[in-house]
């Protein structure tokens, strides 16, 4: 895990530049130099070992960040790329953290990057790095942890990364894993909504990009769990569009 996690972070280094995390990241408020963190992780390779939920207005607000202008788009996909492997390598840190990290604004932010940078070899590394993370933090849960309940979506992000890779049967058993997930999960939660998976969170400021995500999904064997999370997402009030 740890090993594909440090691809996708060496990959995503290599796609961003100094000058796009200096045009692209959030004002510095003054109490934190939010450029010289965000360039140090990229020159050192290196996450701190202790999180600081400041970094959230760099590493989280990014996630759901859009560019200003169309000429920017590009780039600013390729921080966003790289602002989401950072927040993946703090899930993987500390899974419950979530000040600085909400999971499905990680998941969607890199399928919504890699889709768009068009490489094999990021969707191949994303393929198993959502899965992965949905394992961790399975395995962390507790009943304090709004964030840790959102691990379903990393079923979903990696069920449309195995379909982009045209591997449809390992995304049908990631469907049963998701279907499963999300039904315990809604025992587990504390007040869930009726929608289905997107009902687990209350960020729900990318629902409307997740279900977007979602319309692209096949079913090209007739499997009955990949049949069920279609639906299940169809199913979902556009209210945000």
């Amino acid at each position: 895990m740890k090993s594909r996690l440090e691809d996708l972070f060496e990959f995503a280094k290599g796609e961003v530049t100094d000058g796009d995390i200096r045009k692209f990241c959030p004002p510095d408020p003054g109490s934190s130099n939010y450029v010289e963190l965000c360039t140090t992780v990229r020159r050192t390779g290196k996450i701190p070992e202790v999180v600081d939920p400041d970094w959230f207005e760099i590493f989280g607000i990014a996630q759901r960040g859009s560019a200003e202008r169309e000429v920017d788009r590009e780039r600013f996909m390729r921080f966003k790329l790289f602002c989401g492997a950072v927040a993946a390598k703090f899930l993987l840190q500390e899974p419950g953290l979530d000040p600085v990290v909400i999971v499905n604004y990680v998941c969607c932010s890199l399928v919504m990057a890699a889709r768009d940078i068009g490489d094999q070899t990021l969707t191949g590394i994303l393929a198993d790095v959502f899965p992965a993370l949905a394992i961790e933090m399975e395995e962390y849960r507790t009943p304090s942890g709004w964030v840790v309940q959102e691990y379903p979506f990393c079923l979903l992000a990696g069920m449309l990364m195995r379909q982009d890779l045209g591997e449809d049967e390992v995304a049908g058993d990631m469907a049963g894993q998701l279907i499963e997930a999300e039904g315990l999960m809604r025992v587990e939660s504390f007040f869930p909504g009726h929608e289905f998976l997107m009902g687990l969170t209350n960020y729900d400021s990318l629902h409307a990009e997740w279900l977007g995500l979602a319309e692209s999904l096949k079913n090209p064997g007739g499997s009955e769990s990949v049949q069920l999370v279609i639906d299940g997402l169809r199913g979902v009030e556009r209210w945000r569009k």
